[in-house]
């Protein structure tokens, strides 16, 4: 059996004493490293939630920025577009006024070269009678 006598007491007080001084020499300096450490990694962890937070925000800063940018570029793409339609039809308007003329010129001018061969073959049609009745009359004979 085990007997209880002053050693036994002994050792209780020295294990107290060595639990003591590991504890003051030994486990209050890690705690206190691993507390550090945990608050360092807490605060970094915040630095980096506010990080992607603010990343986040920039990307959606730049998505609305480019997405106004593309409907401006659209509006002025649109703009352009019909800006060119009108012009297209001012130009053919010209040049159907153009090419209206030109004919209506080249009508009168046909006209009028018919008018005045017309007038110089009547003129002529009393010689031309009278060489072909000629002839005529001299194949009869």
């Amino acid at each position: 059996m085990i007997d209880l006598n002053i050693s036994a007491l002994i050792q209780i007080i020295n294990f107290f004493i060595v639990l003591a001084v590991l504890n003051a020499i030994l486990y209050r300096p890690i705690r206190a490293v691993i507390r550090k450490r945990g608050q360092r990694m807490e605060a970094q962890l915040v630095d980096i939630e506010n990080f992607t937070a603010q990343a986040e925000q920039k990307m959606a800063s730049y998505n609305s920025a480019l997405s106004v940018a593309q409907q401006k570029g659209a509006e002025i793409r649109a703009q352009l577009k019909a800006e060119g339609y009108q012009e297209e039809a001012a130009m053919l308007e010209d040049m159907n006024k153009q090419a209206s003329q030109e004919l209506k010129s080249a009508r009168e001018d046909a006209a009028s070269q018919v008018r005045s061969s017309l007038d110089s073959l009547k003129g002529k049609v009393d010689g031309y009678a009278q060489k072909v009745t000629e002839k005529v009359v001299g194949w009869a004979m």
